[in-house]
């Protein structure tokens, strides 16, 4: 039994047929008619990211959607970053995600050098790394162990 869709109409004026089983649809209209061209018009990636997860706030809150596409956008995106995203900016996922990943890395060295004791390095790398979220936590940890283990 095939599952009716139903028209959703993002914020550009542009609708897609959305169906529960095939939401890459309108992830996909999301990145192209949304995420890229405002991160063109802004080179922001962080205010992009948040224009972005509006939008899907706005479309879950509007056509009663299942709140957990917002996850399922974000791993789109991620899928993105790689490619298209990348070309469009010419530079590397990480550097899009983080402009001053470098200082991120040269903090965490000059701490892990400083030859504080243990909880004095904990307390300082917590402060360093607080205002990071928790997908941006996981790309600084995938960037640290590449330069870490691929050297």
């Amino acid at each position: 039994m095939a599952q009716e869709g139903k028209k959703i109409k993002l914020s550009t004026g542009m609708e897609v047929e959305f169906t529960k089983q095939e939401p890459h649809t309108l992830f996909e209209l999301i990145i192209s008619e949304i995420l890229i061209p405002k991160y063109k018009e802004n080179a922001d990636w962080n205010l992009t990211l948040n224009i972005v997860l509006e939008e899907i706030n706005r479309l879950i809150s509007e056509y009663e959607l299942d709140p957990k596409l917002k996850l399922g956008l974000l791993n789109q995106i991620e899928e993105h970053l790689n490619k298209d995203i990348e070309e469009l900016t010419g530079v590397a996922k990480i550097e899009i995600l983080f402009i001053n990943m470098e200082d991120y890395v040269a903090d965490i060295e000059k701490l892990v050098i400083a030859g504080l004791d243990k909880q004095e390095l904990r307390n300082q790398m917590a402060q360093l790394i607080q205002p990071l979220t928790l997908f941006e936590l996981g790309e600084l940890f995938i960037f640290l162990g590449k330069k870490a283990f691929l050297k």
